[in-house]
């Protein structure tokens, strides 16, 4: 028995083959448009460099962040600007993830935290130790906060 639109050895005139080759059955029109790729090459590249600096979101790195900025015992001063950096980083990453769930928009709660955690970034850490390990405090809750709404909202799932 024979495939419709399927060619078999017998069908190929004759030649021997042992893969089934699929059969024209109607010719291309010819007013068809050729195909054009969706990006141009320099739009291409900048999306490679976006794909390249992409670091997947790691929540056991943002809860031991978090766990550190808002801990009894403060980072050393030489510490806090990485800290800082490191909370500001996942601040940006949930700012993502609520901007792409629109739960920016749903969720007041979620608005209000953005807001929140965009002010503190735009702030500079301050050079006095306790105004420092203050600053790390309320950064440290922004992200902590907003964890917590998305994960109860379920825009993200939680550590479990």
């Amino acid at each position: 028995m024979v495939a419709v639109g399927v060619a078999t050895s017998v069908e190929l005139c004759g030649q021997s083959s042992t893969t089934c080759e699929p059969m024209m059955t109607t010719r291309p029109s010819r007013d068809l448009e050729p195909w054009k790729p969706p990006h141009s090459a320099g739009e291409l590249i900048g999306i490679l460099g976006r794909l390249r600096g992409w670091t997947p979101f790691d929540v056991g790195s943002l809860l031991d962040d978090v766990a550190e900025a808002l801990d009894d015992l403060p980072p050393t001063a030489m510490d806090m600007p990485t800290l800082l950096r490191r909370l500001h980083a996942h601040l940006s990453q949930l700012a993502t993830i609520s901007i792409a769930n629109e739960a920016n928009e749903k969720e007041d709660d979620v608005a209000r935290l953005l807001l929140r955690g965009e002010t503190l970034r735009a702030s500079p850490l301050p050079a006095e130790p306790a105004k420092a390990q203050g600053h790390l405090r309320q950064v440290g809750w922004v992200v902590n906060e907003l964890v917590e709404r998305l994960v109860a909202a379920q825009y993200m799932k939680g550590t479990e």
